[in-house]
């Protein structure tokens, strides 16, 4: 038969029941409790985070050639930090006026911004005036509309080069680019919702500044799958592909076309004498062909003309290989 417990000896062994084995280490299913940011949630995890950090270091690089070549200087662009944070804190750190670009990234179908510092957009349309690319030190403001078109071009560059470097993990459209100078107006997530925000720092020897690009996870989360450390891996892709893929970069590429009507020489001494109104006879013939240069090289024999309202030129035929130095 069992001994019954007295109150005293029961009240004891619940009492040493609660206490953790000092030589065990306490009990091991009973874990510190781990904290938990519900304003900043962490909905990519650490590995997603560096192929992403991995995807745009690859941007940063065609980024810098892109800016070097639109500035005609040396000018790096490096990947300064990827990190996680809501939309609000990302429109707040913003000034006013800003120079932020919008976009559609498809697939998903979802907006992204890019935000560029002022300094370094006027230090491009001062190289573009013939300046040494200084960024602007006075008060900011919205660029005018010349200074837009200007910096159009090296945007339209930039996107580009975007969609290249995501094109190895997972093949984007970027499209309906829309420039914004008011952070209040950019409408791409509401304020609460959590986004990848990355940052590019942009530095030469005359200008340095911050570039942002700012994706909400709705963005990047249907391409989340995509992004495992083998992306590079899976998006090798055979020689037909990868020349099919150069070839539509290629298309987009705009190449300076210059029409040669007539060429002459003249004296020094005539040239000095030279008044409005005088007549310069060339050494060309008025049957004979213009010469169509593509760049910097003659390609084709054309007739010039008009078409419509503006100068043209017919193509008669290719210059070969052997003929280009002769037209030079």
């Amino acid at each position: 038969m069992s001994e019954d417990l007295s109150d005293e000896e029961l009240q004891a062994l619940l009492a040493s029941a609660g206490k953790p084995d000092a030589k065990a280490g306490g009990n091991p299913l009973v874990s510190a409790p781990l904290s938990y940011d519900f304003k900043r949630p962490q909905r990519v995890n650490k590995d997603q985070l560096r192929v992403i950090e991995s995807i745009h270091e690859q941007f940063a690089r065609l980024f810098s050639s892109s800016l070097a070549g639109s500035m005609r200087m040396v000018i790096d662009v490096d990947l300064a930090f990827v990190d996680q944070v809501i939309y609000s804190e990302f429109i707040l750190s913003l000034n006013t006026p800003c120079s932020a670009y919008s976009f559609t990234m498809d697939p998903p179908s979802a907006p992204a911004v890019l935000c560029f510092a002022p300094e370094l957009l006027m230090a491009l349309v001062d190289r573009a005036f013939g300046g040494q690319g200084r960024g602007y030190e006075g008060e900011p403001r919205p660029l005018t509309q010349i200074e837009s078109n200007i910096v159009n071009k090296l945007v339209n560059r930039v996107f580009s080069d975007l969609e290249s470097t995501w094109e190895l993990a997972t093949p984007v459209r970027i499209s309906d680019i829309i420039m914004e100078t008011n952070p209040e107006f950019i409408q791409i997530a509401n304020s609460s919702d959590p986004v990848v925000l990355l940052a590019f720092e942009a530095h030469s020897n005359n200008v340095q500044s911050l570039i942002h690009l700012c994706y909400p996870l709705a963005a990047l989360e249907p391409l989340l799958p995509e992004l495992s450390p083998d992306y590079k891996q899976r998006g090798q892709r055979s020689a037909p592909e990868r020349s099919l893929s150069h070839n539509r970069t290629l298309d987009n590429v705009k190449v300076p076309v210059k029409v040669q009507v007539a060429e002459g020489s003249l004296p020094l001494r005539e040239l000095a004498d030279l008044r409005k109104g005088d007549i310069v006879k060339l050494d060309t013939n008025k049957n004979d062909p213009a010469i169509v240069f593509l760049g910097n090289q003659p390609k084709f024999l054309g007739l010039p003309g008009l078409d419509g309202k503006r100068r043209a030129v017919k193509i008669q035929r290719v210059i070969d290989g052997s003929e280009e130095e002769f037209y030079r």
